[in-house]
């Protein structure tokens, strides 16, 4: 065995964030948890719907594109949203990989669309290439978009509606 899975191996068997043995067997089976249930979307295309609706509602438009002007990364947005939406039951963890990256296009168009400028990825800092085998499965996949150019097998309904997106007006007072 090598130093380094030595170490690995040590760090993971002593902690504590980790679940108890079993665990699972002592849920109620009658009542999963929505993670266990089948998943609400089975498909890439129902799944992208699914956001796409919501990122056009006028308030979450807003929040964001103010999040967009301050300076955060558009994989700081993705990130969250894909894992809540597995955590939720919406898809299953294969599901959450392949929706990250036309994720990551749609907010780029939809900030394209308002004229704000963006990143998708945050500092060379938080991902080194030194250390990519200590990045998980999801951040190393994330590592590898980039989110403006339409990505393969783009559904084509969801890419007429991105060219007819009005973005919400913004208000002098959010202007900076």
């Amino acid at each position: 065995m090598s130093v380094e899975s030595e170490k690995a191996f040590r760090k993971i068997g002593t902690s504590f964030k980790r679940p108890i043995p079993g665990q699972s067997l002592t849920s109620d089976p009658d009542n999963p948890m929505p993670f266990e249930r089948p998943p609400q979307y089975t498909t890439v295309e129902t799944a992208l719907e699914h956001y796409f609706e919501m990122f056009t509602q006028e308030k979450i438009y807003e929040g964001i594109l103010n999040a967009l002007l301050d300076d955060v990364p558009i994989m700081d947005i993705v990130k969250p949203l894909i894992f809540q939406g597995f955590q939720e039951g919406l898809f299953n963890p294969d599901m959450m990989l392949l929706l990250a990256e036309p994720l990551t296009y749609i907010i780029a168009a939809l900030a394209e669309t308002a004229d704000i400028d963006f990143t998708i990825m945050g500092d060379a800092d938080e991902y080194p290439v030194e250390k990519s085998e200590d990045l998980n499965v999801l951040d190393k996949s994330l590592r590898k978009i980039d989110g403006t150019t339409e990505p393969e097998n783009f559904p084509t309904k969801i890419a007429d509606k991105l060219k007819n997106v009005t973005p919400p007006k913004r208000s002098l007072l959010g202007e900076k």
